[in-house]
């Protein structure tokens, strides 16, 4: 009897044990799980960021994108045993990349040409994903109401240019081959673009209206102004 005693408590604290071990397996699963979106929610963040730097000239947006990243790697860090040395020089890196920012007013490698209709969708995804993350920014108070509807209204003008700025460029470089035909169809997609968009800036009737113009034959190139682009303000100046 005793021995079938000493054998039942046996079972049991058996099972105890084989409990806690899958416990904590399951705690080990969940915090490699975690660790690992974390990892590839800061991938996409990067590429967010970089798509940022290489669109916009204001790098204000760009520093909270920077922001959110800095956050992600401490959380990781904080769930990190075996590799800090690694996230702790993510850290650093943007942590000094979030400095640059701050004290930078403008962009100067900005450039809304894109030269595929892929990645002028891949663009502006980047930009709308931009949108939510400072929605989520904001609903956690690092941002006010104010600067979200500020930095709203630039990336949706910014998404709805990314389309224009490569259309126009495309019908800048068909004129400049003398294909007449070409130009125009890029241009009416310009155009169009901006008729279809709801957007408030006072530039895009502007647009519109100019566009009609190089359209009609009146004038050859955009007023400077509306289009801040480099490489396509050139294509534009060999073509007066």
């Amino acid at each position: 009897m005793l021995l079938l005693i000493i054998l039942a408590l046996l079972m049991v604290v058996a099972l105890i044990l084989m409990s806690l071990a899958n416990r904590a397996q399951q705690r080990a699963r969940a915090k490699r799980h975690q660790q690992r979106q974390l990892r590839l929610r800061i991938e996409l963040l990067e590429e967010v960021l970089d798509c940022l730097l290489n669109t916009l000239a204001d790098t204000k947006i760009a520093e909270h994108i920077n922001n959110e990243i800095m956050s992600l790697l401490e959380e990781v860090l904080a769930l990190e045993q075996h590799n800090k040395a690694h996230f702790e020089a993510l850290l650093a890196n943007s942590t000094t990349r979030g400095e640059t920012l701050s004290s930078a007013k403008t962009n100067t490698t900005a450039n809304l040409l894109r030269d595929s209709d892929l990645h002028i969708a891949q663009t502006q995804d980047y930009l709308s994903q931009t949108v939510q993350i400072l929605r989520n920014q904001q609903q956690q108070g690092k941002l006010t109401t104010e600067e979200l509807n500020v930095y709203v209204a630039d990336l949706h003008w910014a998404r709805l240019m990314v389309s224009v700025a490569s259309f126009i460029g495309q019908g800048y470089r068909a004129s400049g081959r003398g294909d007449v035909f070409t130009a125009t169809g890029f241009y009416k997609k310009a155009q169009n673009a901006l008729i279809e968009s709801m957007h408030r800036d006072p530039r895009r009737m502007r647009l519109i209206k100019e566009l009609g113009e190089i359209i009609a034959g009146t004038r050859k190139t955009l007023s400077d102004d509306l289009i801040p682009d480099e490489k396509l303000l050139e294509q534009a100046q060999l073509l007066q």
